[in-house]
């Protein structure tokens, strides 16, 4: 019986630790909200140019005004990861913009 206990404390503790990992690389509050005030600016950027119609249809997800998706899909994911997809927008209207 103890070694049951133990083993499930282990699980426990194992979970509790990813858990805990996971959060600590979200990207942080702060972060998130200049993260999704520039995507909001950006899906507008995009609104204003014609030729960039096309990918706002093709990427609603990226391409959207809804600052609370961006926000709350910034802070599932790593800093990095935010600031590609920042990127990736930014590379997107550079293009369709010219």
């Amino acid at each position: 019986m103890s070694n049951r206990i133990l083993s499930v404390a282990a699980s426990i503790a194992i979970l509790a630790s990813v858990g805990v990992l996971s959060t600590a690389q979200a990207a942080d509050e702060r972060f998130c909200e200049e993260y999704a005030k520039a995507a909001v600016n950006q899906f507008h950027g995009a609104e204003r140019h014609e030729r960039c119609d096309g990918f706002r249809r093709r990427d609603q997800a990226r391409w959207q005004p809804d600052f609370r998706a961006h926000y709350d899909w910034c802070r599932s994911v790593r800093r990095e990861q935010a600031l590609d997809e920042r990127d990736a927008r930014t590379r997107a209207l550079d293009e369709c913009a010219r």
